[in-house]
């Protein structure tokens, strides 16, 4: 069922490069139509269609499963996901595949229609707020298939988890809090292995103490990351070092220095 809301009221964080009257006179015509879908497989591309900008996720989760052969894969979409479900470039690919979407908890979706890109032309920082969520679920797509080339299952699975903990989770006595209700066979999906297998890893991490499956069906992790990621956050926190190319010049962060 549609009805109509103001965006920046949904999503003030579009509206953030604005200035205050800016702000205040975007939120007056940003307009649009909402949708709520219910748990289960669901056709967003029929919620619009390829005129729209896109269907901007206001509250909810997704899982967007690609599958090639017997294998399939997925990606979590959350709250501020830019999605184009009419861009199914695999249907008519030479080496085809498909695309699913499951909703994993009831999601609402905004119509980004030609009222929105109106508005968006007005105060191109709108504009700019939009494009950058979609570069956005570029790199967390990047993340996932860096995920799936882990070798181990184990690993997978913990990367994924403190992934999910820094983008959804709290900080708590106990430990930090995953308050996504993700089943196995959902997480077996996401890092692109099999449920049996996740189910074994859970019950050795369970053992362990280092996950445990909340009475809520939430998570908790316990302890610290692995140390693949606390050494990856590390070396995040050097200073990048001085390079040279392969013909001894030197690079574009030393040759900035040397012009102040």
């Amino acid at each position: 069922m549609l009805h109509r809301v103001r965006l920046l009221d949904e999503d003030p964080d579009l509206g953030a490069d604005l200035s205050p009257d800016d702000f205040r006179q975007a939120r007056r015509y940003a307009v649009t139509e909402v949708v709520d879908v219910g748990r289960g497989v669901h056709d967003p591309s029929r919620l619009g269609s390829p005129d729209l900008l896109g269907l901007l996720v206001l509250e909810g989760l997704l899982i967007r499963s690609v599958q090639v052969a017997e294998r399939r894969c997925g990606e979590l979409v959350g709250p501020g996901a830019l999605l184009r479900p009419w861009d199914h470039f695999g249907r008519f690919a030479p080496m085809p595949f498909e695309v699913r979407w499951r909703i994993i908890t009831p999601t609402r979706l905004a119509l980004l229609d030609q009222r929105i890109t109106m508005v968006a032309a007005r105060w191109p920082a709108l504009m700019h707020r939009t494009v950058g969520r979609a570069v956005e679920r570029s790199h967390a797509l990047a993340l996932n298939v860096a995920i799936h080339s882990l070798q181990h299952v184990e690993l997978r699975l913990l990367v994924l988890l403190w992934h999910l903990a820094d983008r959804f989770g709290r900080v708590t006595p106990e430990g930090t809090v995953i308050p996504l209700k993700l089943s196995h066979g959902d997480l077996a999906e996401l890092i692109g292995s099999q449920r049996p297998s996740v189910s074994s890893r859970l019950a050795t991490l369970a053992a362990r103490g280092e996950v445990v499956r909340r009475d809520d069906r939430t998570w908790l992790l316990r302890g610290d990351p692995p140390s693949e990621v606390r050494d990856m956050r590390a070396r995040a926190q050097l200073p990048e070092p001085d390079t040279v190319d392969d013909e001894g010049d030197a690079t574009e962060p030393d040759l900035a220095r040397a012009s102040r």
